[in-house]
């Protein structure tokens, strides 16, 4: 999974900032790994709640039309936040310095997040009575 999460972020990071801090190997050893993994589990109870939760086991929120795209897109701008938000506390958390390369860290789990909500949005709504067809 360590691998997979260095290569997610080393490629999409290098799209965006060619160089390396000196701390990258803090990134690859501890930051990257760490915030891959709170993300996609951040996502994927986002993605449950969102599909199962407020459509399917509470019929007050299902009468108020929860399932509707507007509603899903606002889910996906707050997985964006919360992406931002966790690749800065992971961060900081493990003791990295704030520096440009951070900052693009920060960027692109912010794209990231977003990403993974699509996957699993797409994986996991077919069970969901009344958004399945949200948002496509």
């Amino acid at each position: 999974m360590q691998q997979f999460f260095n290569s997610l972020y080393t490629v999409a990071i290098g799209l965006l900032y060619d160089r390396k801090t000196p701390l990258y190997g803090l990134y690859k050893a501890e930051i990257f790994n760490a915030t891959g993994l709170y993300t996609v589990l951040t996502v994927l109870a986002l993605v449950v709640v969102f599909y199962y939760v407020f459509n399917h086991f509470i019929p007050a929120l299902t009468h108020l039309g929860l399932y509707r795209p507007i509603h899903w897109l606002l889910v996906l701008l707050l997985v964006a936040g919360l992406g931002a938000l966790l690749a800065w506390q992971v961060s900081i958390g493990q003791g990295a310095t704030s520096d440009p390369y951070m900052r693009y860290f920060i960027l692109t789990n912010t794209w990231i997040a977003p990403l993974w909500f699509v996957l699993f949005s797409v994986a996991l709504k077919w069970g969901s009575h009344h958004a399945r067809r949200t948002p496509f």
